[in-house]
């Protein structure tokens, strides 16, 4: 019997057939689920479910809103204690919704699982908890694909590096040292690496590993705490011991630096010569600006913040006629605070030992001596700072005004009571050491040096 054999009511028996319920003589027959069935199944005021015939647990839950879910359901348990258990599918109607084939496979599968004593629900839930470590994880590697040294290293400096008073430094020694391991993955650093990079440094600067592993093993710590890596590749790394340097240059020494200054290329020649004369830090020459230096005043002077300085107090640091005709006659770079913008100092090493080598050779030549035996005695920039200190005793300067011009921190009672400001004794002292460093580069006949006694 069809639709039509039903006088009066065949909009009622095609929205049956609709359903998948067929019609005969006084009975409707049950039917297998259709696509146009789940379509136009109306909601109710609540919710109902559809079974599909010929595939034993599924069902379409039809709910108020509308909306409609593919379910398994079945029976867990014996007979006393019997439980429904419905495991849900997947949507039915709306975006990503499942087709009625693959939501009879999947039935299918639940049924196979229950033949072979497992349970569709907690399988259901495994594979929840499974897809969502799976996101999780992948979400996690994303993020740590970004977390390569570089971008973790700037992280590091404005939360905790740029605060301190040795931010500077640490920047300098990382940024340098670790400039290897800039794109990698800051979790794919291993102990070996760390031994690695500090063994290569050791090499060429043994305290500078000191630093370095310092440095460096805060660094990791500080990524421990951020959850970025699990280990600090630096524990266990050997430390080196540090050992005070005492290598001063020579007069003989000294000379030649001078006539190698002459020829070095702006702006090597200007920042060596002022790091002699001033007898000042490395980094502090390094990052003068000229905010800092009156030059036309009756007393030219170069005040150092206390940002700036080793022991956190400002210094006033006297120039020397020849340091003020240097700075004067300096060309500015443009837009730029600093007198020494976008300088290498040690660049300026590396050119100022070719240049003295050079001048070595030549004089060799000139003295008929094999120039390819000549060697310079290897030394740092920082030893011209002690190489003045060991020299103005010599000049007559006494050592708590040679204390003051380095800037060193007073100990003891003398801290407490002594507030002299030694502008005088230090102005005195630093035109002293200038005259000195004249008369050597001067020619000469002798290798007897004069120098003034007063200034």
């Amino acid at each position: 019997m069809v639709a039509d054999d039903i006088p009066g009511n065949t909009a009622t028996a095609r929205y049956l057939l609709g359903l998948g319920v067929g019609l005969r003589k006084g009975a409707l027959v049950k039917k297998p689920l259709t696509a146009l069935a789940i379509e136009h199944a109306k909601p109710r005021a609540k919710r109902y479910a559809l079974p599909d015939v010929g595939h034993p647990g599924l069902r379409v839950l039809v709910y108020p809103s509308g909306a409609r879910t593919f379910v398994y359901r079945f029976r867990r348990g014996e007979k006393e204690d019997a439980q429904d258990v419905t495991v849900v599918l997947g949507p039915a109607s709306g975006p990503g919704a499942l087709t009625l084939a693959q939501a009879r496979d999947a039935a299918g599968d639940a049924r196979r699982q229950r033949a072979i004593g497992a349970d569709p629900a907690d399988q259901k839930r495994a594979t929840r908890r499974a897809e969502a470590a799976r996101i999780a994880a992948e979400e996690q590697e994303a993020r740590r694909r970004e977390d390569t040294v570089a971008n973790v290293l700037a992280r590091y400096y404005a939360d905790h590096a740029d605060g301190l008073k040795s931010g500077q430094e640490v920047r300098r020694v990382l940024g340098r040292e670790l400039k290897g391991w800039a794109k990698r993955r800051v979790d794919d650093i291993r102990r070996s690496d760390a031994i690695r990079v500090l063994d290569t440094v050791k090499a060429r600067a043994p305290i500078q590993s000191k630093r370095l592993r310092a440095y460096g093993r805060h660094f990791f710590q500080w990524c421990i705490t951020k959850e970025l890596v699990e280990k600090n590749p630096f524990d266990g790394t050997a430390v080196v011991k540090e050992v005070p340097r005492d290598r001063v240059l020579t007069d003989d020494e000294l000379r030649l630096v001078l006539r190698a200054i002459d020829r070095l290329e702006w702006p090597r020649r200007q920042f060596v010569h002022l790091l002699l004369l001033s007898a000042q830090r490395l980094n502090e020459v390094g990052d003068m600006e000229w905010s800092e230096l009156d030059l036309i005043g009756e007393a030219p002077t170069w005040t150092l913040p206390g940002v700036r300085a080793k022991n956190g107090r400002a210094h006033a640091v006297p120039l020397a006629p020849i340091a003020v005709e240097i700075l004067s006659t300096m060309d500015r770079v443009k837009d730029s605070p600093r007198v020494f913008a976008s300088f290498s100092a040690a660049h300026a090493k590396t050119r100022v030992d070719e240049v003295m080598l050079e001048i070595a050779r030549e004089d060799a030549v000139a003295r008929g001596v094999d120039p390819d035996a000549v060697t310079i005695e290897p030394w740092r920039l920082h030893d011209l700072r002690r190489t003045a200190a060991t020299t103005m005793p010599r000049l007559g300067v006494d050592v708590v005004t040679i204390e003051r011009v380095l800037n060193h921190q007073m100990r003891g009672v003398m801290a407490v009571y002594q507030r002299h400001s030694f502008a005088q004794e230090k102005r005195h002292a630093l035109n002293l050491w200038a005259d000195f460093l004249a008369n050597l580069s001067a020619a000469r006949e002798s290798n007897i040096v004069k120098f003034k006694v007063g200034a």
